[in-house]
């Protein structure tokens, strides 16, 4: 199914006979529960939480179910810490889209399994911007008929594109980085992005590089060291991009101009006003200074020489590492690399006869929101559609009161 025929299977599942009770649903409160009863379905095929207590790939529907969010992501690590005198923490950060592991695998560097000598080396860029959430969005924005490109209304709506300039007064230096209306944009999106029903779609759009112009990432929350609960951290290459500049006190020799660099995000217009350039008023709002940090945000061990191997993690639990590592029989080796997990980082434990360079992940990712508005399908198998639909229902019926609610859900429960 489309979103389109999964509202109308919902309506119809909801309606008795000529009620019309589904009249009541508005299309955005069909999305919510359309996106629950999604995540409800992968969280219970993934774990066991099912009628045959089988999780994910123990058997070919479970593997069926969920074989369109399996995704495999490589990075290179980051030094973390010395954990001791004898061990060392490098760190691996989750893809934006992560929701489930299913593997892990380190590439590791080795010397003949004798003790290595290995170097520190600084990765660039250290200078980034900081967006907030609540920063994307303003609550009246021209809303348009694409059709006619007319304004039909005004309300909440989310920002027309992004750019960054060397400074306020000259724009001549400048890069436009993110462009949400650009009839170029790939994937192409609408310009009636709404408050608040696509605020989880928009997130998800915003995060995906594929979205952004090349020498810029963005990053939700964290990044190395960084943490910013409810911001984009947008990190700039330097090497790339040299006009930008972060110390008022000194002239950047590329812009000529002791001006910190800035980030504009630009509000769309009314279309049928050649003079309006953006919110009325105001063609920039919200402007983003660059920050920098001395310390470089990211450093790297490094092996001159040595051989390359791959070897699968072993997952362990936080409070188990202290009495592995100094069990020499379960202790972290290059055949087998101990590692933990939190917040949004794999950890790493090396000793010093190995260094892990890579690290590779399967996983599974989060699912687009469905979104009527947006024409946003669900991407999960054709065969789970009708079984996200009976699951919605069932959660509609729940909410509404009615007595159709127990008999429906036992259905549900027999139909999977």
């Amino acid at each position: 199914m489309n979103v389109t025929e999964m509202h109308l299977a919902i309506q119809q599942g909801v309606d008795k006979i000529n009620s019309l009770q589904a009249d009541m649903l508005l299309p955005e409160e069909i999305d919510i529960e359309l996106n629950k009863s999604m995540i409800r379905f992968i969280n219970t095929k993934y774990g066991k939480n099912n009628k045959y207590r089988k999780g994910f790939e123990q058997s070919q529907k479970r593997i069926d179910d969920l074989r369109t969010l399996v995704r495999e992501y490589s990075a290179a690590v980051t030094f973390k810490e010395q954990f001791s005198e004898d061990f060392w923490v490098d760190q691996f950060q989750f893809p934006a889209d992560y929701m489930y592991l299913v593997n892990q695998r380190s590439e590791v560097l080795i010397d003949n399994c004798k003790k290595i000598s290995f170097n520190y080396d600084n990765f660039t860029p250290s200078a980034y911007f900081l967006l907030p959430l609540n920063d994307v969005w303003h609550p009246n924005l021209p809303i348009t008929d694409p059709a006619t490109n007319t304004v039909t209304g005004y309300g909440p709506g989310f920002f027309d594109y992004i750019s960054i300039t060397a400074d306020y007064n000259d724009t001549s230096l400048g890069e436009l980085i993110v462009n949400i209306n650009s009839t170029t944009q790939t994937p192409n999106q609408p310009n009636n992005w709404q408050y608040p029903q696509d605020l989880e779609a928009f997130r998800q759009f915003f995060i995906d590089p594929a979205n952004w112009r090349p020498y810029t990432k963005v990053y939700w929350e964290s990044y190395g060291s960084l943490l910013f609960p409810g911001q984009f951290i947008i990190i700039p290459d330097l090497t790339n991009i040299t006009w930008l500049n972060w110390d008022p006190t000194i002239t950047n020799a590329v812009s000529g101009t002791n001006e910190v660099s800035q980030l504009n995000v630009n509000f769309r217009g009314d279309p049928s006003d050649p003079t309006s350039t953006g919110v009325p008023g105001s063609s920039i709002n919200n402007v983003k200074y660059l920050n920098y940090d001395e310390q470089s945000l990211e450093t790297k061990r490094t092996l001159d020489g040595g051989q390359r191997v791959v070897s699968s993690n072993r997952f362990v639990q936080q409070d188990d590492i202290f009495k592995l590592l100094n069990d020499p029989f379960n202790t972290t080796k290059h055949t087998s690399p101990i590692t933990t997990i939190r917040r949004d980082y794999i950890d790493i434990y090396t000793s010093d006869i190995f260094i892990i360079d890579r690290v590779k992940i399967t996983y599974i990712r989060k699912p687009k929101q469905i979104s009527l508005s947006l024409g946003i399908d669900c991407e999960l198998p054709v065969h789970s559609h009708q079984e996200i639909v009976d699951i919605t229902v069932s959660s509609i019926l729940e909410g509404i009161s009615d007595p159709r609610y127990k008999t429906h859900e036992a259905e549900v429960g027999k139909n999977e």
